[in-house]
C-alpha cells in the first residue's frame, strides 16, 4: 500500500481527540527509533497449540465475545 504524507494527514485529521495520544506516541516511536520499522521475519513454525488457540478465537468472535476498539483505546487512555 503506498501513503503520501497528505494520505496520512488526512487520516490524522479524522481521528477523534481522544486518540491523538495514542497516534502521538506511535509517530514518535517511528520518527525516534529507526529500528522499530524493521521487526523481524517470525520464522517460528505454526504449533497445533497456535492452530487450536487460533480457531477457539474465531468462535469466540464469532459468539460476539470480542473487545470493542473504543474499550482498548479508553483502557489505554486511562
Amino acid at each position: 500500500m503506498s501513503i503520501s504524507k497528505d494520505d496520512l494527514n488526512k487520516l490524522i485529521q479524522q481521528l477523534p481527540d481522544n486518540a491523538l495520544p495514542i497516534a502521538a506516541d506511535f509517530l514518535d516511536k517511528l520518527v525516534n527509533n529507526p529500528n522499530i520499522r524493521y521487526i523481524p521475519w517470525d520464522d517460528e513454525p505454526t504449533t497445533e497449540q497456535d492452530i487450536e488457540d487460533i480457531k477457539n478465537a474465531k468462535e469466540s468472535f464469532a459468539r460476539g465475545e470480542s473487545i470493542k476498539l473504543k474499550n482498548v483505546i479508553d483502557g489505554l487512555l486511562n
